[in-house]
């Protein structure tokens, strides 16, 4: 097999595992709350310069999985903090309209926040491995590109046995399939969603901070990631895990191909192409649409 085709296979699964851990969180706030958030890449941005930040004190590897845990807690607090400052208040008498004016309106604050107190110069990641390679046979890559796929699939896993093992993430599922039923249970909604949209702003944050060690990080870095989560989103099913965790992978392949085979300039307009593709051949997508996560 064509050796190029298998290192453009690697590298697009290192970078789908990151375009899943982002679109994951989307998927579980619109699964459970039904808010399409157009703001969450930018919770990703907030998440890559945190990192920025935790690394000027602490270098190193050491350095790096405290900037991953860092951004976690602290964009997952900006999570719950706009959750309840910004989008509780729409919940009983919104339309989808109102919710994605105010999840627009979100994203262009934090973008120009960001622009205001970091400057609009992009900042680089130090790689804290020193830039060493790993050398898999017909393919090879740095170890930190490794770690960023380790860490990403461990994330992905953790939060799907929180999800199916623990009581409070049976919870969001019940939530998610069917609220009255839940609150009639005695689950408390209000708490489920504070913690639904903590926890899926959390994924985004860990998400940024891997984005960003693998390109840059800068002010309107947030477009992108959103933009890649919604196509996964509908790539994988809407409010569907699994779908969001193989459709983020696809979408990584299909774009690294797409650019070593083709050209680079196209590569941001494969995942639009998968989008109308499967909008027309399977509208519900590759895995369908669930009620719930």
């Amino acid at each position: 097999m064509d050796s190029l085709f298998l290192q453009q296979v690697v590298n697009g699964l290192i970078i789908g595992s990151v375009y899943s851990l982002i679109a994951i969180g989307l998927t579980m706030i619109f699964g459970v709350m039904r808010i399409s958030n157009f703001a969450h890449g930018d919770y990703a941005m907030v998440g890559a310069y945190v990192a920025v930040f935790v690394m000027m004190w602490l270098p190193g590897p050491l350095g790096w999985v405290n900037a991953l845990l860092a951004a976690a807690v602290i964009v997952a607090v900006a999570g719950v903090v706009s959750e309840l400052l910004i989008f509780r208040p729409l919940l009983d008498r919104r339309t989808d309209i109102d919710m994605i004016m105010v999840s627009i309106g979100l994203f262009i604050l934090l973008e120009n926040l960001a622009q205001f107190f970091f400057e609009a110069r992009p900042r680089m990641l130090a790689d804290p491995f020193g830039g060493n390679t790993v050398d898999l046979g017909l393919v090879s890559t740095s170890q930190l590109r490794l770690f960023c796929l380790a860490f990403s699939c461990v994330a992905i896993a953790g939060l799907q046995v929180f999800l199916n093992r623990s009581k409070t993430g049976i919870a969001i599922r019940a939530t998610s399939q069917n609220s009255r039923a839940a609150r009639l249970m005695g689950i408390d909604i209000n708490r489920i969603y504070t913690l639904t949209f903590g926890l899926g702003s959390a994924m985004a944050g860990i998400g940024g901070v891997l984005y960003g060690t693998l390109f840059a990080v800068y002010p309107t870095m947030g477009a992108i990631p959103t933009l890649k989560a919604f196509v996964v989103t509908i790539l994988g099913g809407m409010g569907n895990i699994r779908g969001a965790i193989f459709g983020g992978f696809i979408l990584g392949v299909a774009e690294t191909l797409g650019g070593s085979y083709l050209a680079m300039e196209y590569k941001n307009a494969i995942g639009f192409v998968i989008i109308i593709l499967v909008l027309l051949i399977r509208p519900q997508g590759l895995f369908g649409q669930r009620e719930g996560v």
